[in-house]
């Protein structure tokens, strides 16, 4: 249907968009910029760190996608802790060269297009839990990567930031 496609269209345009605005970021970081510290969540993190966490956060979304579409999303367990979830994707982030991460963010989004070219309305307006952000839809997982990568290109634009002060 044209009202899917539309839709469908449109959290690809925000999730190029929220891509680019990121890549655009991390492509103006020197590896001295790489090594300073982010304010991010759960304490301070370096540029690289953050962007090993960006890295890895799309797939961790996946699932709720996938999930709420088959109708079983996951729920997060009641003691479900972020900083702790992403301390565990930093500690593989922090073994991956930029590079690396970067080919891994391209691979994920790869994998997220491919959910997303079905879905219809009706899917893309299922529940699911985000395990911060709380109850969602479908959809709202897509915005939520989007503005995620976002949020953060903000948070390495202030290491650029201090670079030039």
């Amino acid at each position: 249907m044209v009202m899917d496609e539309e839709r469908r269209e449109g959290l690809r345009a925000r999730l190029a968009h929220g891509r680019e605005t990121f890549l655009g970021v991390v492509s103006a970081l020197d590896e001295a910029a790489l090594d300073r510290p982010v304010w991010a969540e759960g304490g301070t993190w370096t540029a690289r760190e953050l962007i090993g966490h960006v890295a890895y956060a799309e797939a961790g979304m996946r699932p709720l996608i996938a999930g709420g579409v088959a109708g079983s999303a996951p729920v997060p367990p009641a003691d479900f802790d972020i900083d702790r979830y992403n301390e565990g994707n930093l500690r593989r982030a922090r073994t991956q060269t930029i590079p690396e991460l970067l080919a891994r963010l391209d691979d994920s989004r790869q994998e997220t297009l491919r959910l997303l070219a079905p879905l219809t309305a009706r899917e893309l307006d299922l529940p699911v839990q985000h395990p911060v952000a709380g109850p969602t839809t479908v959809e709202g997982i897509f915005r939520i990567i989007a503005y995620h990568e976002r949020l953060h290109a903000k948070d390495l634009r202030a290491v650029l930031g201090a670079a030039e002060a």
